[in-house]
């Protein structure tokens, strides 16, 4: 399924929803990071094995989630991109509902690694 340009409004939205999405992952991984940074000060105050196992998990989680986010907004800003130069030639490199729903399913992945996380630091009293 490709989006085809034919009326303006519709090139005009999906300029919008792709600044915007590119907005939420900003705000996104800047979360993360403050999680990544929060998990470090949680390590440096506990010696238990077993939480360390676990904390690394949330760390290779929370790695691979602001690897997604990269290549997520890559592909935003390729969509964006081509929006903007309106070629007539060339098929949309991404089709909206596949990016609406990648970014979609960032934010609940987001939410729910970072309850996880915070729960479990919690238990920690870190």
């Amino acid at each position: 399924m490709s989006y085809e340009l034919q009326r303006d409004p519709d090139r005009i939205a999906y300029l919008e929803a792709c600044k915007t999405w590119i907005r939420i992952l900003k705000t996104l991984r800047e979360d993360n990071a403050s999680l990544i940074n929060r998990l470090a000060a949680a390590l440096k105050g506990s010696a238990r094995r077993s939480f360390i196992e676990e904390a690394e998990e949330f760390q290779l989680r929370m790695l691979d989630r602001e690897e997604s986010m990269v290549l997520l907004r890559h592909e935003i800003g390729e969509q964006l991109e081509w929006l903007e130069k309106e070629p007539s030639d060339v098929l949309c490199p991404h089709p909206y509902i596949v990016l609406q729903n990648d970014v979609q399913g960032m934010i609940q992945e987001h939410e729910k690694v970072k309850l996880a996380f915070l729960e479990f630091v919690a238990q920690e009293k870190v």
